[in-house]
């Protein structure tokens, strides 16, 4: 027999190194690390920076000096001499925002509603050291700040909302816009099992008023970190 000549061996080993790159070659094109990010189209709601220091000089003009004004008065009353420091904006941690946000998803989906709006809400810190009837402090007396508060929508309006447990589970307890208790589904009102048939539709069982709901997780978010201008700015 034969031994294979030089020639033989170096095409035998050509073909199989072909036979080998044409193996991996679909796995690297299936790789997801290969795969190009989809693009997000940037939000119609987006504004041009001009309009969005145009808006905040319009603040600074038509509503900083009133609340100076106010809150300086109030200190001249109690006869204090510090300038009352007007806050300009609200921050939270990027990470906090996307956590809310899986969160409230999260409770949402297990109360078998969607969430149709996040709306935030303009609010005042009361001039108190704690919140009434608890032990949260309040940091920032007498500041502006802001609420995050997602609602759902039962067919007419959206309602603010937050999460009770009942017999069958998480079910979602609407609000009034005004983040007040709506007759017939509180959990601390006696009367909760009376519905106001005229706001919810009887087909969707996650808002049909619940039977001894026990306790309750809110959905709004607040606890930002407000902050007024720099005085050389």
């Amino acid at each position: 027999m034969k031994r294979p000549t030089t020639l033989s061996i170096k095409i035998a080993l050509f073909f199989a190194l072909t036979a080998i790159v044409s193996c991996n070659q679909p796995q690297k094109e299936n790789d997801p690390k290969n795969e190009k990010p989809t693009v997000v189209k940037a939000p119609a709601q987006l504004i041009a920076i001009p309009e969005a220091q145009n808006m905040y000089d319009s603040y600074s003009k038509r509503r900083v000096p009133l609340i100076q004004h106010y809150e300086d008065s109030i200190n001249r009353t109690l006869k204090k001499d510090k300038e009352f420091d007007v806050g300009r904006f609200v921050y939270y941690d990027y990470k906090t925002i996307k956590q809310y946000l899986a969160f409230i998803e999260q409770e949402a989906a297990d109360a078998d509603v969607e969430i149709s709006t996040l709306r935030f809400y303009f609010s005042n810190y009361p001039d108190e050291v704690v919140f009434k009837n608890t032990k949260d402090s309040i940091k920032h007396p007498r500041q502006n700040s802001i609420m995050l508060s997602p609602t759902y929508n039962d067919g007419k309006r959206d309602y603010l909302f937050y999460i009770a447990q009942g017999a069958k589970g998480k079910q979602a307890v609407p609000l009034t816009n005004d983040f007040e208790d709506i007759k017939g589904y509180s959990t601390s009102m006696q009367e909760r099992n009376k519905v106001y048939a005229s706001i919810v539709p009887s087909s969707n069982s996650t808002t049909v008023a619940p039977f001894n709901l026990q306790g309750s997780q809110s959905l709004t978010l607040n606890r930002g970190s407000g902050v007024p201008p720099p005085k050389n700015q």
